[in-house]
């Protein structure tokens, strides 16, 4: 998680320490407003990263507060807050929100919340690099703009370096693959969550699971890889299987779009000097993903490479 500073600005004042708490169990830094002067004095001193406003805030709106904001300071982004019903969020855009960055309806969750908030960051990050015609960290090519994984070409260059240790120094490594093979809307009428903010919380899903030197990546579309140095073919699947729970057991994304998915896994495990490429390697965890996908009653397919090609 990137350190940042928020300022939640909201006239409940109870709803805005609640919010306030769990972004600082987040390892965010976070301040309180619940008055337009509030939030002009935090935005004044010119570190808060992000604003949290509520449309419903002062007698002049959120909407308006935003725009003034955005014209006497040079604010980061603002993501409106807002109170709509069915009909509302149907005819609401972003467009009818000039000022704001982005906006998220009530009653929220705090990982959609947080999944805007890294997706905020992530673009600015970007427009101030292109500002001063530098490359982010050297790393553009290998990311994944969307999730802020790797990319394809980050994950095989890695897995090939860590298939070749695997084999010189006779230590485990397994790569697992991930794939949605189904969405399902919760309400018919309101539909599904948007794809891209499913992919958005599937990565983090991962990088709740996952240590810090392991190597995750969107592989491409809705697939998703993970290569885990020093991990066998049974710790894999445990932890395969504590992501697959953690993505069928959660209602994605916003609530106003409640939706339910279903996950697959292909494994494969390396081990005892089964030296592969990198394009081998995935094509087999990608054939154990085929045969889950194939199969009703099951999530998790396997190969152990481990007794040699």
């Amino acid at each position: 998680m990137h350190s940042c500073c928020i300022c939640v600005a909201d006239s409940d004042e109870a709803s805005a320490r609640l919010l306030a708490d769990g972004l600082k169990l987040n390892e965010y830094e976070v301040r309180v407003a619940t008055t337009p002067e509030d939030v002009c004095r935090e935005c004044s001193q010119g570190d808060v990263q992000v604003l949290l406003l509520d449309a419903a805030l002062g007698d002049m709106g959120g909407l308006a507060l935003a725009r003034q904001l955005k014209t006497d300071h040079e604010t980061s982004g603002v993501i409106l807050l807002l109170a709509l019903d069915r009909e509302a969020q149907k005819r609401f855009s972003i467009e009818d929100a000039l000022g704001v960055d982005d906006y998220i309806t009530k009653p929220y969750n705090l990982p959609m919340l947080m999944i805007r908030i890294e997706t905020l960051l992530r673009k600015r990050r970007k427009v101030e690099c292109l500002k001063t015609e530098e490359e982010p960290l050297g790393d553009s090519s290998y990311t994944d703009e969307l999730t802020g994984l790797r990319n394809r070409r980050y994950l095989l260059e890695r897995l090939q370096e860590e298939v070749e240790k695997a084999h010189r120094y006779n230590f485990p490594v397994s790569c697992v693959v991930f794939d949605v093979s189904e969405v399902e809307a919760l309400d018919d009428e309101l539909g599904t969550v948007s794809l891209d903010d499913l992919l958005v919380e599937l990565a983090m899903a991962m990088r709740n699971y996952s240590r810090t030197f392991d190597i995750l990546a969107r592989y491409d579309g809705t697939m998703f890889a993970a290569v885990l140095p020093h991990v066998d073919r049974d710790q894999a699947v445990q932890y395969a299987q504590k992501i697959l729970n953690e993505v069928e057991d959660t209602t994605f994304a916003d609530p106003c779009y409640p939706s339910k998915t279903r996950l697959s896994a292909g494994i494969v495990a390396c081990k005892n000097g089964s030296a592969r490429s990198a394009e081998a390697v995935l094509g087999e965890a990608m054939q154990s993903l085929l045969a889950a996908q194939s199969a009703k009653d099951k999530r998790v397919g396997l190969r152990d490479l481990s007794d040699g090609p």
